[in-house]
Formats: structure tokens, C-alpha cells, sequence
């Protein structure tokens, strides 16, 4: 099995528990950087792997060979700052390593990104919609809609941006959880309080 594990915003207080357990119990542990590294050092020593920005693809595909024939046996967890689905290293090894292997399972730990810790620090309460990009705005791909409980209305007002298809997602981790796919001829009326839809173009 190969881990994504989500080290959180930078405080070892602030990584969740889940991903405290997997960096005990795995066979190895790799982080992509210093900071990483220094996180969770006290838990376990990590194997350090450096990335160096903009010329990173070798080390890519040579970490991924590796962990594309050990993952089908061993279990290797890759800790990354923030959430591993977020702009981080992990997606490219991973994605690699299943091309390589499409038997290796990938489990993801998430972590708190910091783009939620943000306002913990600031002391701001979020109570109305927000966006969450990068400086490229035109080139977003991914709507968030919290508390969607009527997807056909919100799926309607995604049409308009040219977003035809995501998916539902109930009770993330709880009991109950139901995961599935729509598109705009495809949704339902109603959904769960605890409800997230994700829009793709």
C-alpha cells in the first residue's frame, strides 16, 4: 500500500491522529523536504527525498519505479505539509506509480491545508460563500459547494459555467458516507446537510 499522508499546516499538535498512526505503523516513511522532515522526526525518522523545484521529474520517476514494485508488498507512507491532494508532490508519484502499477492501492490521510488554517490564525469566522484559487484564475478546474442540499439547483448554476458533471459526497467519514457520480441530467432533488458537491470541468 502506498499512504498519502497529509502532515497539516506546519504544528505537530495540529496532525491528525490517523496520521500519527500510519507514520508509526508503516515500513518506511519519505518526505519530500526539510520542514517535513523536522515534523516528524520525533514520531520517526524519515527517509528525506528532494525535489528540486522545476527539475523535479527525474526524481519523480525514480522514486515512483521504486515504490511501484515495493507497494504491492510493503507498506510505504509519503508525508507531505498541508493535504496530500492539494498542490503537492504526492499527486505526481502517485499517479506515476499507478501507471506503473495499477496494482499498488493508494490510500490518502488528509490533512488540514492551509488555506483553512488560515483564518484560525486571523480569528475570521467564515459564514458566506468563498473562493479558494491560485493566482491563474482562468485556469480553475474544480468548484467546491458546501451544505448542498439541493443539488439540482446548484447543478444548475454550475451549467452556466460550463460544469456538466462532479460528484456527491454525504457524510464524508461518518457513518452513512455515500460517494457518487452525477452530471447535470443526472442529479438528484435533495441531499444530506452534510453534503459536498464537487463540479469538474
Amino acid at each position: 500500500m502506498l499512504y498519502g499522508v497529509g502532515l497539516g499546516p506546519g504544528s505537530a499538535d495540529l496532525m491528525t491522529i490517523r496520521a500519527r498512526r500510519v507514520i508509526q505503523e508503516v515500513d518506511e516513511v519519505i518526505v519530500p523536504g526539510r520542514l517535513s522532515y523536522e515534523l516528524i522526526y520525533e514520531i520517526r525518522p524519515p527517509r528525506l527525498v528532494e525535489f528540486p523545484m522545476g527539475n523535479s521529474e527525474k526524481v519523480v520517476n525514480t522514486l515512483s519505479k521504486e515504490l511501484s514494485e515495493r507497494c504491492e508488498k510493503e507498506d510505504v507512507a509519503f508525508a507531505c505539509l498541508g493535504d496530500p491532494v492539494f498542490f503537492s508532490t504526492f499527486h505526481h508519484v502517485a499517479d506515476k506509480v499507478r501507471e506503473l502499477n495499477p496494482d499498488v492501492q493508494v490510500e490518502i490521510i488528509p490533512g488540514i491545508p492551509s488555506f483553512t488554517s488560515v483564518f484560525s490564525r486571523l480569528k475570521i469566522f467564515v459564514d458566506k460563500p468563498f473562493l479558494v484559487t491560485t493566482s491563474r484564475f482562468d485556469e480553475v478546474t474544480h468548484v467546491v459547494v458546501l451544505k448542498a442540499t439541493s443539488p439540482k439547483k446548484v447543478m444548475n448554476i454550475l451549467e452556466n459555467q460550463g460544469i456538466t458533471r462532479g460528484v456527491i459526497a454525504e457524510k464524508l467519514y461518518m457513518e452513512g458516507e455515500q460517494i457518487r457520480e452525477i452530471t447535470s441530467k443526472d442529479v438528484p432533488d435533495k441531499a444530506n446537510y452534510l453534503s459536498i458537491m464537487v463540479g469538474f470541468r
